[in-house]
């Protein structure tokens, strides 16, 4: 792992190593993020908040008062396995927190919102991911998009702003060659009060970097977020004049449909998944 990041980072990506251990990390955090334990051997103190706890482990790690950081709290995400298949090809691919931080790097490179990556490290064995870890500044005072969409805390009125912050953001990861793949209202923290918001996109690890976007992925992309009856709008914004509304709108559709279909085979199966590790 190189301590080379061609991503404009305000900062320059420190490496450093403990064993099998290594990573990349701000100047600052290397010495913590090294020491750090197991995330999941940690104790969970009062004010932490914990995100997640399978099958990956996302929770808010407390820096030591005596760093004189910039940040109090860091956001930790230990990457578990959905399957066992998956950490039988793991040699064959990078860590999902690697991809993650490097997907955090071509946005912040596009001038895209996510949280400040400032670690990322992992443990291999044989080449087999035994533990891999992505850490990233907190961001506070926030809503999700989907607490939005359901709150509507500025009033329905105030719902067209966010719409079309959203198309924006949207439009242009996929113009930067991204493909998100799991663009749920839930990865998207909105911060900030009205007309001066600002959007963060969280959970990386499975995006894709690719030359140009297919009107199918960037579709696919659009059907993920649930918007409900706000849709339509939402995918005339993002097209703007520059795609077929029409067109866009019956490719999310039917996505949609077949999604749900998909969903209802997939629980249907999830005894037999269990039994067989899958």
């Amino acid at each position: 792992m190189s301590g080379r990041s061609a991503s404009p980072l305000p900062y320059t990506p420190q490496a450093f190593r403990r064993g099998r251990l290594h990573g990349l990390g701000h100047p600052q955090l290397v010495g913590f993020l090294r020491d750090l334990p197991r995330i999941a051997d940690l104790p969970v103190e009062p004010d932490a908040i914990v995100y997640l706890q399978r099958p990956n482990l996302v929770r808010e790690v407390a820096l030591p008062g005596d760093m004189a950081a910039p940040w109090s709290h860091l956001v930790v995400k230990q990457f578990g396995w959905r399957g066992k298949q998956h950490y039988f090809f793991s040699p064959l691919k990078r860590s999902r927190a690697m991809k993650a931080y490097r997907t955090a790097c071509h946005l912040m490179a596009h001038r895209l919102a996510t949280p400040l990556p400032l670690g990322v490290f992992e443990e291999r064995r044989w080449g087999f991911v035994q533990y891999n870890v992505y850490a990233t500044e907190a961001i506070t005072d926030y809503l999700t998009l989907r607490q939005y969409r359901h709150t509507l805390p500025d009033g329905p009125d105030d719902m067209a702003e966010v719409l079309q912050l959203a198309a924006d953001y949207i439009r242009r990861m996929h113009d930067s060659g991204l493909w998100h793949r799991d663009t749920v209202l839930s990865n998207f923290l909105l911060a900030g009060p009205p007309g001066n918001r600002r959007l963060y996109l969280v959970d990386l690890n499975r995006a894709f970097r690719l030359p140009f976007l297919l009107t199918l992925m960037r579709a696919v992309d659009i059907a993920r977020m649930d918007w409900q009856e706000w849709h339509p709008q939402f995918v005339a914004l993002y097209c703007a004049d520059r795609f077929a509304v029409p067109r866009i709108l019956r490719i999310v559709r039917f996505y949609r449909r077949w999604r749900t279909l998909r969903r209802r085979v997939l629980n249907a199966l999830k005894p037999l998944r269990h039994r067989l590790g899958i």
